[in-house]
């Protein structure tokens, strides 16, 4: 094998370069060993933080060791850049959408440079494809270890030639020293065993998990042809007898008419003062229409990409979908409305939180329809930006405290005996405790306005240290 950039007698005998897909880098399988010891100091045994995000970017070089005679210094750093970013909320505070976002950039960083040029639309497919891939590829990699026959002598050889006999005999052994009470004195007088020392069973499937989310990343080297490859669509158009221009045509002025009265209630009720039905509050109008608005606008905007193909030549069909879609954003921004008169009246929650960002990007989604229409672009240019859109949401909601936004909201409006305060987590703490101090008494138990202390530095949070520094001046001042 002869490696480019590396010498044909190096080439040769370099058992640590990856002999399946020249030109590459370091072999998976140090790497990977590498990448296991790591995520043990870093990780085991503390509460998630900095370490967890320092072991994602070691994670990233770990990749780059894998295909670093394919790198290109200008993808590189692009990737590196992306990376980064994604893995920044880690540093704020570990959380599930924070994790999820560095996992989505871990795979895009090692995608963009474990592949030749690739652009948008295909390195999205590929990061979609990676977790599938990901297992055939993990399969496919240990059924090969299995058959393959290791050659004599090389570290490799040694592992095959007498794995086998040591995890058996010990086996043996050990049943043997239970079943014979005199092998079992002589093991304790001629060695003090300790099996503390062994690995505790917890930590091997640790490592056991660990391995096996890593090895797929270390291999995309191989899984690039597959991750890229363009798959025959073996889902056509929808082409059905009730999706046709005249269906269309008569949908769009249903919707419109069906929208209008919606929409002309809403502008009435909501902004006109219009009085409500007796024994209706504005909290239960809210209420009763927040929610379900909000998944129309999700229906309204999948008809507006169906109907495209069945628009015709004329301006009335386009024109109609155009108002269409411009009802339906109103249609969100009144449900936008109706859930702050409700927050209003009985407070802001978690669930209440995630609804005004979701449908404040369903409302930008529905713009970028009329954008992706107007400018004659694809559907695929609209998923993705919209896909795009809803990353960043999410992005932005791991660095926004919202557990102390709730609070402040709640307590700003003198719901200081709503339990719910008491069951926030401790980005809360801060708010609530300057609110006891201001009125003078206790609201919550004083277990629920602490902070938790993160004594070893792998447990570093950004967010954490800031909620710390908040409590001590506040106790400066009293």
């Amino acid at each position: 094998m002869v490696v480019r950039g590396v010498p044909h007698r190096i080439a040769k005998d370099a058992w640590w370069l990856d002999d399946a897909d020249p030109p590459a880098g370091l072999r998976a399988g140090p790497v990977l060993i590498l990448a296991l010891v790591l995520v043990d100091v870093l990780v085991w045994g503390v509460r998630p933080g900095l370490g967890l995000a320092l072991w994602m970017l070691a994670i990233g070089g770990a990749i780059a060791l894998t295909v670093f005679y394919r790198l290109e210094v200008r993808r590189l750093a692009k990737a590196s850049a992306i990376l980064v970013l994604a893995i920044l909320p880690l540093f704020e505070v570990v959380q599930f959408g924070s994790v999820m976002v560095a996992l989505l950039g871990l795979v895009t960083f090692g995608v963009m440079i474990a592949g030749t040029q690739v652009d948008t639309a295909m390195l999205w497919r590929a990061v979609a494809r990676v977790p599938g891939y990901g297992i055939v590829q993990t399969a496919r990699d240990a059924l090969a270890l299995r058959v393959t026959t290791p050659s004599k002598g090389s570290l490799r050889g040694l592992l095959f030639d007498w794995g086998l006999p040591v995890a058996v005999g010990g086996v043996f052994l050990i049943l043997m020293v239970a079943a014979n009470p005199i092998l079992d004195r002589w093991l304790i007088s001629f060695a003090d065993f300790d099996v503390d020392f062994l690995p505790q069973t917890g930590r091997v499937v640790f490592w056991g998990l660990a391995a096996l989310a890593v090895w797929p990343l270390l291999r995309l080297a191989a899984m690039m042809p597959a991750l890229t490859r363009d798959k025959p669509a073996k889902i056509r158009a929808l082409r059905s007898g009730f999706l046709n221009e005249r269906s269309v045509l008569r949908a769009m002025v249903t919707f419109n008419l069906i929208f209008l009265i919606q929409t002309t209630l809403d502008m009435g009720i909501l902004w006109g003062g219009v009085a409500l039905p007796e024994g209706m509050t504005y909290a239960n109008y809210a209420h009763r229409g927040a929610y379900p608005l909000l998944a129309t606008a999700l229906m309204a905007g999948v008809f507006a990409l169906m109907a495209q193909p069945y628009l015709g030549t004329g301006r009335a069909v386009r024109m109609l979908l155009y108002l269409w879609i411009a009802q339906t954003v109103i249609l969100v921004i009144s449900s936008i409305l109706r859930l702050d008169l409700y927050v209003d009246v009985y407070g802001l929650t978690r669930l209440r939180f995630a609804a005004f960002v979701w449908m404040v990007v369903v409302a930008l989604g529905l713009v970028l329809i009329i954008m992706q229409m107007v400018g004659r672009h694809s559907v695929g240019w609209f998923f993705q930006r919209a896909f795009g859109l809803g990353l960043l949401a999410i992005y932005l909601c791991n660095l926004v405290n919202i557990d102390g936004y709730i609070a402040r909201h709640n307590l700003a409006d003198d719901r200081d005996n709503d339990y719910y305060l008491c069951r926030l987590s401790e980005g809360a703490a801060p708010a609530i405790r300057a609110h006891q101090v201001a009125i003078g008494k206790e609201i919550c138990d004083p277990h629920r306005v602490q902070v938790s202390r993160r004594d070893d530095w792998r447990e570093w949070g950004y967010r954490n240290a800031r909620l710390h520094r908040s409590l001590a001046e506040m106790e400066t001042n009293l």
